[in-house]
C-alpha cells in the first residue's frame, strides 16, 4: 500500500483543522437545537389535547376515513287512512272556439267599410264588410240588360207558345184523318176480297151455262166497282199520311221554337240572377253571433275571392280538448265529470262533462282526443244585450288558446288512501316508503282462503278446498319485546377503527366514543303496493298497506332500508318547518325537546332522569334520578357517581356523586350554560355495575 503524497496530507490536515474550529465556535449553538427539540417533543406529547394531532399526524392522516355518527333523516309523514276518494286523470288542456268564422270575399272588390273592430260582439246578419265591386257600373248594367233579355223572351216564348198549340191541334186532325181513311181502306179492301173468289165462281158458271151472259156482266161490274173504291181509298190514305208527316213536322218545329224561347229566357233570368247575387256578394253579413277576434285586412284593400278578411270566433260555448294517453282512454267514459281549471294558479275550477270522445288517436303521438262542452259566459246582473265591446276578457270564463288542467273523475268508492305524493315507481311499479319500528317491519303479504285459514299461498288464485279467491293478509315481523334495550356500539369518529359496546375515551387520542347510530325511534322500509283510483291528493292503495301505516311524504329522495327515521313538519314552499330538537332524535339527551325529562330502560332498571328546575337554570341546577326494576318495584341503596365534561370545549368537568332523597337520587350538578355530558355508573343494584351515558343541554 503506497502513502499518500504530501498534498494530500496538507489537504485533510486543513480540512481537519477547519471542523475543529467550526465546532469550537458553534457548539452551544447545536446544543441548543438538541435541547429544544426534545423539550418541543416532551411538552406537545405531555399537554396535547384529546384528538389533537401533530403536523405530520395530520398530513399522513386519511381523511374519508373518518366515520360521523349516523343521524336520523328527517321526513314528513302521514298515515294511511279510509277515506273517500275520486279517482282523477289529470292533463293539460286546451280552449277551443265552439266555431271559427273565417269572413272572405266572393268578388273582387275594394273594401269601403268595416263597421267593427277587434273585441266587438257581433249578431247574426249584421254587416262586416261593404265591397265596392272592380267593375260595379259593370255589373248594374249587366243586371239590367238581363232583365230586358227576360222580358223579352218571354214575350216571344208565349207567341211561339200560341203557335205551338195551333200545329198540335192539326197535328192531332191529321192523325185522326188519317185513322178515319184506314179504315175506308179496310171496309174497301175486305169488299174486294169478296168479289175476287165471287168473279172466278161466275165465271166458271159461265162457261157451263149455268149463268146468263147478263148475270155475269152485273157481276163483273160489281167486282170492278169494288177495285175502284180500294184504290181511291189507298190514295186518300196516301194523302192523309202525307198531311200527318207535315202536321207533325209542324209540331216539331213549334216545339223547338217553344224550347228555344224558354231556354233563351231562363238563360235571361240566370243572368239576371246571378247578376243580383253579384251585386249582393257586396254586403258580407254574419253567419252568428259571435265576436271579432282578429282583422286580417283592413278597409281601403283589394281583396280577391278566399282572402281571409275577418275572423269571429262564437265564444258563447267552448270546446275544452284534451290529448289522452292510450293508457288512460279506456278510462274515460262519455258524459264522465270534468274538474276544469284555468292555469297559472287560477282558483276558479269549472265542472263539465265530457261530450266526445275522438274514437281515433294520432299516429305521432297516440293520443286520443277528449273533449268537454262548456257554456263560457259568466253571468252578468242586466245581461248584455246593449253592449257592443268584450269589457273585459273576465266576462268570459276561458279564452280560445288558453291551457287548462282538466281532471276527468274515472270512479270514486271509500277505501284506504295515502298523499298521492307518497307514491313513486320503481321500474314500472308503485312503491311507498314505510315508517316502521325497528323489528316490526312487514313481511312480504301472503294470500290466504277466509273460510280455510290453513290455506296460505305466496301468490294470488284460488283456494283447493274451496275455490274461493285467496285474499291477501299482511304480517309483521317481531324481534321480542319493544321494552328491549337496544344495543349500541361505540366509536371513535377520528379512528373509526375503534369499536366498543360502552361509552368511553378512544385509547388513541382520547376523544370520547360516539354511538355509531342515534335513532329517531323508527326507520324506513321500502313496500311495494297495488294501488286503485288516484286523483292529485290521494291514492288509493288496494294492497300492501292497513290503516294507521306510516308513509314518507316527503323527503324520501335519499332514502335506503333501514335508515333511521324522524317526522318533521314540512311545508311544500320552504321544505322543513322546524328541524327536530336534538332529543328528538338521540334517545340520552336532556333538552328543550323533552323538557328536560327523560326515560331509559338499562338492563333491568328503568331509569326516570329531569334536570331541575325546569328550565334549569345556569350554575343552579341538579339532576334528579328516579329507579325502578323492569316489572315494577323501586330500587334503593344505590350508589350513584359520574363524570362529566364540555365536548365542545375539551373540558373536564367536575365529578358526580348522588345522594339519596325520599323519591329518589339527586345530583347537584351547578352546571354553566352548554352542552354537557355525563357518563353515571350506577352499582347496589346488581352484580355487574350499571352504566348510562346522558347529554345535558343548559341554556
Amino acid at each position: 500500500m503506497t502513502e499518500p503524497s504530501s498534498d494530500l496530507r496538507e489537504r485533510i490536515s486543513g480540512l481537519l483543522n477547519n471542523a475543529g474550529k467550526w465546532s469550537r465556535k458553534n457548539f452551544w449553538g447545536v446544543v441548543t437545537i438538541v435541547v429544544v427539540s426534545i423539550g418541543s417533543v416532551f411538552v406537545v406529547q405531555t399537554f396535547k389535547k384529546p384528538g389533537q394531532m401533530t403536523v405530520l399526524e395530520a398530513n399522513v392522516m386519511d381523511m374519508s376515513a373518518m366515520m360521523p355518527p349516523r343521524g336520523a333523516m328527517p321526513v314528513g309523514l302521514a298515515q294511511a287512512k279510509e277515506t273517500g276518494i275520486e279517482g282523477t286523470i289529470t292533463y293539460t288542456g286546451s280552449v277551443v272556439a265552439f266555431e271559427d268564422e273565417d269572413v272572405y270575399p266572393r268578388i273582387t272588390g275594394r273594401i269601403v267599410e268595416m263597421p267593427v273592430y277587434p273585441g266587438d260582439r257581433v249578431r247574426k246578419g249584421q254587416l262586416l264588410v261593404k265591397l265596392d265591386p272592380a267593375n260595379s257600373s259593370e255589373y248594374e248594367g249587366r243586371a239590367d240588360a238581363a232583365e230586358h233579355a227576360a222580358d223579352s223572351a218571354m214575350h216571344v216564348a208565349g207567341s211561339v207558345k200560341a203557335d205551338f198549340e195551333q200545329k198540335k191541334y192539326e197535328l192531332e186532325a191529321a192523325k185522326e184523318a188519317e185513322a178515319a181513311v184506314r179504315k175506308s181502306v179496310a171496309e174497301a179492301q175486305a169488299e174486294l176480297d169478296y168479289w175476287m173468289p165471287e168473279i172466278q165462281r161466275q165465271e166458271n158458271l159461265l162457261k157451263d151455262d149455268v149463268v146468263s151472259q147478263e148475270e155475269y156482266d152485273s157481276e163483273l161490274a160489281k167486282y170492278r166497282g169494288s177495285k175502284a173504291r180500294l184504290e181511291r181509298a189507298e190514295a186518300s190514305l196516301r194523302q192523309a199520311i202525307k198531311s200527318k208527316l207535315a202536321a207533325k213536322a209542324a209540331f216539331e218545329g213549334a216545339v223547338h221554337h217553344v224550347g228555344h224561347g224558354f231556354s233563351a229566357s231562363q238563360e235571361a233570368r240566370a243572368i239576371e240572377k246571378t247578376a243580383k247575387i253579384i251585386n249582393k256578394y257586396r254586403d258580407i253579413i254574419a253567419k252568428d253571433s259571435g265576436v271579432v277576434v282578429e282583422r286580417v285586412i283592413s278597409p281601403g284593400v283589394v281583396v280577391n275571392p278566399g282572402m281571409v278578411i275577418l275572423r269571429v270566433a262564437h265564444i258563447d260555448k267552448v270546446r275544452i280538448q284534451a290529448e289522452i294517453s292510450n293508457a288512460d282512454i279506456s278510462k274515460v267514459k262519455l258524459g264522465a265529470l270534468v274538474h276544469i281549471k284555468g292555469a297559472e294558479g287560477s282558483p276558479e275550477t269549472v265542472d263539465g262533462r265530457v261530450t266526445s270522445i275522438f274514437p281515433a288517436a294520432d299516429k305521432k303521438s297516440r293520443t286520443s282526443v277528449v273533449e268537454a262542452l262548456l257554456e263560457n259566459q259568466k253571468p252578468t246582473p242586466g245581461g248584455r244585450s246593449n253592449v257592443r265591446e268584450v269589457v273585459s276578457a273576465t266576462e268570459y270564463r276561458f279564452l280560445p288558446g288558453q291551457y287548462v288542467i282538466m281532471s276527468i273523475v274515472t270512479g270514486d268508492k271509500t277505501g284506504l288512501t295515502v298523499p298521492t305524493r307518497a307514491v313513486f315507481r320503481r321500474g314500472g311499479k308503485p312503491f311507498v316508503w314505510l315508517a316502521v319500528a325497528p323489528g316490526e317491519e312487514k313481511k312480504p303479504g301472503k294470500y290466504q282462503c277466509p273460510m280455510h285459514p290453513d290455506v296460505i299461498s305466496d301468490q294470488p288464485g284460488e283456494c283447493p278446498k274451496c275455490g274461493m279467491k285467496l285474499e291477501r293478509v299482511d304480517h309483521k315481523e317481531h324481534d321480542g319485546s319493544k321494552s328491549k334495550e337496544e344495543k349500541r356500539t361505540y366509536t371513535c369518529t377520528m379512528h373509526p377503527e375503534v369499536r366498543s359496546d360502552k361509552p368511553g375515551k378512544c385509547p388513541k387520542c382520547g376523544m370520547d366514543l360516539t354511538p355509531t347510530e342515534l335513532s329517531g325511534g323508527k326507520i324506513a322500509q321500502l313496500i311495494s303496493v297495488k294501488t286503485g283510483l288516484t286523483n292529485s291528493d290521494r291514492t288509493e292503495i288496494v294492497e300492501g298497506l292497513e290503516v294507521g301505516d306510516e308513509v314518507v311524504v316527503q323527503g324520501f329522495e335519499d332514502l335506503q332500508p333501514t335508515m333511521p327515521l324522524i317526522g318533521v313538519e314540512w311545508t311544500d314552499k320552504e321544505g322543513i318547518e322546524k328541524l327536530p330538537m336534538a332529543s328528538e332524535v338521540a334517545t340520552n339527551r336532556l333538552d328543550k325537546g323533552n323538557s328536560w325529562q327523560l326515560e331509559q330502560m338499562v338492563d333491568h332498571l328503568m331509569m326516570s332522569i329531569s334536570m331541575k328546575p325546569t328550565p334549569p337554570k345556569s350554575k343552579e341546577n341538579s339532576i334528579e334520578i328516579k329507579l325502578e326494576k323492569h316489572g315494577g318495584g323501586k330500587v334503593s341503596g344505590a350508589q350513584i357517581t359520574g363524570t362529566s365534561s364540555m365536548p365542545s370545549m375539551d373540558m373536564k368537568g367536575p365529578d358526580l356523586k348522588a345522594s339519596q332523597t325520599g323519591n329518589g337520587y339527586k345530583i347537584n350538578t351547578d352546571f354553566h350554560s352548554g352542552l354537557w355530558n355525563i357518563d353515571l355508573l350506577i352499582k347496589g343494584v346488581s352484580k355487574e355495575p350499571v352504566r348510562l351515558s346522558i347529554d345535558v343541554e343548559v341554556p
